[in-house]
């Protein structure tokens, strides 16, 4: 399954250097960006010449040295490679110095240096060079997270919860390209739920332990129609990650889907549960950097459901919701769904940073709770 994978990216890499040629620049870069983000992942398992060879085909394809430099860059950034990374893109910025996705490269580059006062400086440039360019507020977006929640992502994060806890049993509502997916240890059955990506040739990602099992079904569908017992071959699971529809009611459903089969040591975790900036959390996509309103299921659970344990650990770029001590026989949050959404959706979500942080209950304690609430999920 591995080789199937990197015998994929090289064709979408081919894919990609022909959208380059047909100057669908969008298209190209946007595919160039989660190739080298998953030949990475293949390089740290050892597949050292495939991905360099998948790589080649990018760079030998382009038509200016600035353009070479620029992905050779994006390949080092990716691969945390960042001074390496640093050292040539600032070599593209000399021989074409206006190109924009350059500035927008080195930004990159500067926050996952620690130097955020020079990632500011380039995203203002970038919006010099073109106040039309709606990605610089990405950007910042971006840059602010990386102020408001240093340290690890969300995905080292789920990586402590699977080193930590050895689940037996995975699921993931929601899989993106698989890489979270992909972090299942060899003593975990992992299973992901997606209508969209639930296709082996929709990832980009594969467990290096063995292939999860897919179902392209929305989670709706799947716990209609499957049984999650019969599915995963044990009563309860251990450990589940929803990370779907982005929006309230669609988390606060698969919650409740989820906790029916779950145990006393069972964990769930919520993804994009501490937006940036309340536009980011709108119920309607109007920015790249986009959490929907997930955050609310954090104040709702805490309220509706003060039996189970809840924390957000304020990790970038959204924030990840924690939830344990869960209950299979409740049904509060069911009775009640109706009458739960109409008054969540009502809220507002909080101007300043600290106000979302204690009503997504991040607050700077979240480390102590959160060793309290896996000494009791183990």
């Amino acid at each position: 399954m591995l080789k199937y994978m990197l015998a994929k990216l090289e064709v979408q890499m081919r894919q990609s250097v022909h959208s380059q040629k047909n100057r669908d620049f969008p298209v190209a870069l946007g595919g160039y960006e989660l190739i080298f983000e998953a030949l990475r992942f293949y390089e740290e398992l050892g597949y050292t010449q495939e991905t360099k060879n998948i790589q080649r085909l990018a760079l030998e394809a382009q038509p200016t040295p600035a353009m070479t430099l620029y992905l050779h860059s994006l390949i080092l950034f990716h691969l945390q490679h960042h001074i390496g990374a640093l050292d040539s893109i600032k070599t593209a910025m000399m021989l074409t110095p206006n190109l924009l996705i350059l500035h927008v490269l080195k930004g990159r580059i500067q926050t996952a240096l620690g130097d955020l006062p020079g990632a500011y400086e380039t995203y203002a440039q970038v919006r010099e060079l073109d106040p039309e360019y709606s990605g610089v507020d990405d950007s910042f977006f971006a840059l602010a997270a990386e102020k408001e929640m240093p340290g690890e992502d969300y995905y080292d994060w789920l990586q402590h919860f699977h080193q930590r806890l050895r689940p037996a049993c995975y699921v993931e509502i929601g899989l993106g390209h698989g890489r979270s997916l992909a972090l299942a240890g060899p003593e975990t059955k992992a299973i992901g739920i997606d209508p969209y990506q639930g296709f082996w040739e929709k990832l980009n990602y594969v467990c290096p332990h063995g292939p999860a099992s897919l179902f392209p079904l929305t989670s709706d569908d799947f716990f209609t129609q499957h049984d999650l017992r019969q599915v995963i071959g044990q009563d309860t699971f251990d450990l589940a990650f929803i990370d779907g529809l982005h929006l309230f009611e669609q988390a606060l459903k698969d919650f409740i889907n989820l906790e029916h089969y779950a145990g006393k040591d069972s964990v769930i975790l919520i993804h994009d549960c501490l937006p940036i900036a309340p536009i980011v959390a709108e119920r309607e996509r109007c920015t790249g950097f986009w959490t929907g309103d997930v955050w609310r299921i954090i104040p709702c659970l805490k309220t509706f459901r003060p039996d189970l344990k809840v924390v957000t650990i304020p990790t970038k770029p959204s924030g990840l919701g924690v939830v344990t001590n869960l209950d299979a026989s409740s049904t509060v949050l069911a009775d009640n769904y109706e009458e739960i959404v109409r008054y969540y959706l009502s809220l507002n979500c909080p101007a300043s940073m600290d106000q979302r942080r204690l009503l997504c209950n991040a607050g700077m304690d979240y480390e102590d709770s959160l060793t309290t609430i896996l000494s009791g999920a183990n």
